[in-house]
């Protein structure tokens, strides 16, 4: 027997009060179509919950209710405008309604901010629900249509937030302390590991993982403060910051750690290691056992007090670049812990010091995605609209709007078929269902608490459906197109063929979705895995190659945008490695081209060797190891030489030798390495078994 979870019993009262409000309120004010008001309802309280699996965060529910009212307007107005000009031009209506949805499509795909995508997929499906509505049921309702469109649907969505926030209201930015406690420990914690001994590679980046995950659930926390609470809204600014600052602390850690290999290599390394841990153990213990505990005044790691003339170069330029890397995480994780204590004490004079203004932040777009989804979603559409122009099928207009509202809603799912087959099956027990309640039900029903009741019996079935992974998408999809199929706004009359045409136009047009997606498949994960890490491979080669320098935050929000979706994508542990290794060379590079200045009568001639190398990797010889091995020779040729410049900072000098250190181990390597064995092991076979058969 299943036994439903108290959350999801909570979470159907919910759903169906805020279900009564709005089909009373809609009769009562004799709306168009009061089912639109349910239809709200049910898509910004149950959307959600596909995700979450259970009650969504209150923040979620404001920003999706906001963003679907704008959504919702800007579609209306869209429709509009589609029926104003083309309303008697079937093939134009086509050809301008699938552009726009084409339009929306390839933005939904582009755009990160999770609101702004939902307004635009609003704004694409709702366009063709208010102009496909107007041509079955009248062109000269088009005003009444969009204005009754936008008024239920805002109707629904007051009355699903008034639930929320009334009935048990779940606070999601509660945890976002917990979740920057989590952060700033796992981080002290992965740093003391790599002060205290030699780790092995998969080591240092399962921790490296595991600490991408803690800041993904900072992150997400962090965007529900702007909606839930105004306790916290002074906090804003720096937690924006702390944001950026946060994915520079995990570049730092990674730095760190490869700067330490470089340091213990030398005979004199673990003195100079000693002297840095002895200042910075104490504070690291104590972030990582107390991240939210009273902040101390900020840790400086004192220069090194060596005498130059016996401390080699190599070993002043290595321990240099120790200090700098450690000093960067020192103080990240003490702002971390400035700010972690301040959202305990809001009243505390501390706030004052914290960062007002946000750094800038950029992502990774896979315009290439954008691009095909926008494609097969006009051509779906047109050929759809084809079909039901020619054929003169009065309800081929429903078909249409599914096929609309499915390719919008479901574009990003990992396999967006398997999703719609399970709506399919959901439209097809809801046509059922709701023939039963149409046709058994409603003739019987006398007066408002009768039609609740009956309403209140699917509402709650599919409710509780929708916070299982197996069963989310077939409860939805009922909800949904019982909702559509449900004229509760007209006098009942017996129309069974009407009926059913319309249940079967929802089913062909769930099944032209699925079809969609299953015709026109987008390119597979492996696919755009390996796209992905050529970006980064033209990234730094544009990084090594450009004159001017691009904005350190911005860049480090691009690489590790592009490393959350290949971790996204189910990247191989191999992939991940490449991943980070060409993080950590951009920002050597990045190092180096700052400190260029420094560099002396030498800048220009180390300027064109980077540049050199830019060009190498995008000529595609990054995997042949003896190149890798020749750029990591001429690296250290180059720091040998330096050496013998008093002149010249350390920290320059110690930034071209770990340049030298990451090629030497430079990623694709191994891969290649591996390549080359299988292709070896292949031929062997093939020259065996050619033997045997002569034989």
């Amino acid at each position: 027997m299943i036994r439903i979870p108290a959350d999801h019993w909570l979470l159907a009262l919910r759903t169906v009060l805020a279900v009564w409000l709005a089909l009373f309120l809609a009769m009562r004010l004799d709306l168009y179509q009061p089912a639109w008001a349910i239809l709200a309802v049910m898509i910004v309280t149950l959307q959600p919950v596909m995700f979450t699996g259970g009650t969504p965060p209150l923040g979620i529910i404001i920003g999706r209710s906001v963003a679907r009212l704008f959504g919702t307007l800007f579609g209306a107005v869209v429709g509009l405008a589609l029926i104003a000009l083309f309303g008697q031009q079937p093939m134009l209506y086509l050809l301008f309604s699938g552009g726009w949805l084409a339009f929306c499509m390839y933005w939904v795909m582009l755009e990160q901010d999770e609101y702004l995508g939902y307004v635009m997929m609003l704004s694409g499906y709702t366009a063709t629900l208010v102009s496909l509505t107007a041509i079955g049921t009248g062109v000269d309702q088009i005003w009444t249509i969009a204005l009754a469109r936008f008024t239920e649907t805002a109707l629904g969505i007051g009355c699903g937030l008034l639930m929320h926030v009334v009935i048990a209201p779940r606070f999601g930015s509660r945890a976002l302390p917990g979740a920057l406690s989590s952060f700033l420990s796992l981080s002290a914690r992965e740093t003391l590991a790599s002060l205290d001994a030699p780790r092995s590679r998969a080591q240092r980046d399962d921790g490296l993982k595991a600490l991408l995950a803690t800041y993904q659930q900072f992150e997400k926390l962090r965007g529900l403060t702007r909606l839930e609470t105004r306790r916290l809204s002074h906090f804003i600014p720096a937690l924006d910051r702390f944001a950026a600052d946060g994915l520079a602390l995990l570049t730092a850690v990674r730095e760190l750690q490869t700067a330490l290999d470089y340091l213990r290599a030398c005979d004199d390394g673990e003195h100079w290691l000693n002297q840095l841990a002895t200042a910075a153990v104490p504070l690291l213990e104590t972030i990582e056992s107390a991240p939210d505990g009273e902040p101390s005044e900020r840790l400086v790691l004192a220069d090194f007090d060596w005498d130059d003339t016996t401390v080699e170069p190599r070993s002043r330029a290595r321990a240099e670049l120790v200090r700098q890397r450690l000093g960067e995480v020192l103080g990240l994780l003490q702002h971390g812990r400035r700010l972690r204590h301040a959202l305990d004490d809001p009243a505390s004079s501390r706030i004052e010091t914290l960062p007002r203004e946000r750094r800038s932040r950029t992502t990774h777009n896979e315009h290439f995605v954008a691009r095909f989804n926008a494609f097969r979603v006009f051509v779906a559409f047109e050929l759809l609209g084809l079909f039901w122009i020619h054929s003169g099928w009065h309800s081929g207009y429903l078909a249409m709007m599914l096929l609309g509202v499915f390719t919008m809603l479901f574009a990003k799912a990992p396999d967006p078929a398997a999703v719609v087959y399970q709506f399919l099956w959901g439209s097809i027990a809801a046509v059922i269902f709701g023939g039963v309640l149409l046709f058994l039900v409603l003739p019987v029903i006398n007066g408002f608490p009768l039609l609740a009741l009956a309403v209140a019996i699917p509402v709650t079935i599919g409710t509780l459906l929708t916070p299982h992974p197996r069963w989310s998408a077939i409860g939805l999809a009922g909800a949904i197109t019982m909702m559509t199929l449900l004229n509760l706004n007209s006098t009942y009359t017996f129309a069974p063929a009407r009926y059913i045409n319309g249940g079967l136009a929802s089913i062909i047009g769930t099944l032209c979705a699925m079809f969609t997606y299953s015709l026109l498949r987008q390119r597979s994960p492996d696919e755009r895995i390996r796209i992905l890490m050529a970006a980064y491979w033209r990234g730094l080669s544009r990084l090594m190659r450009e004159k001017s320098l691009p904005n350190r935050p911005r860049l480090e929000s691009r690489l590790y945008d592009r490393l959350g979706r290949l971790v996204a994508l189910g990247g191989s542990d191999h992939a991940l490695r490449e991943a980070i290794d060409l993080h950590a060379m951009a920002l050597c590079v990045w190092r180096i081209r700052r400190l260029r200045g420094a560099l002396g009568p030498h800048r220009a001639e180390i300027e064109a060797w980077l540049a050199g190398i830019g060009a190498r990797l995008i000529a595609r010889e990054r995997h042949d190891p003896a190149v890798w091995q020749s750029l990591a020779d001429e690296a250290i040729a180059w720091v040998e030489r330096l050496y013998h410049e008093t002149h010249l900072p350390i920290a320059s000098i110690g930034e071209i030798a770990m340049l030298g250190h990451l090629m030497r181990e430079a990623p694709g390597v191994t891969l290649e390495a591996r390549a080359n064995a299988e292709t070896a092991d292949v031929s062997m076979t093939a020259t065996t078994g050619e033997s045997r058969h002569a034989g």
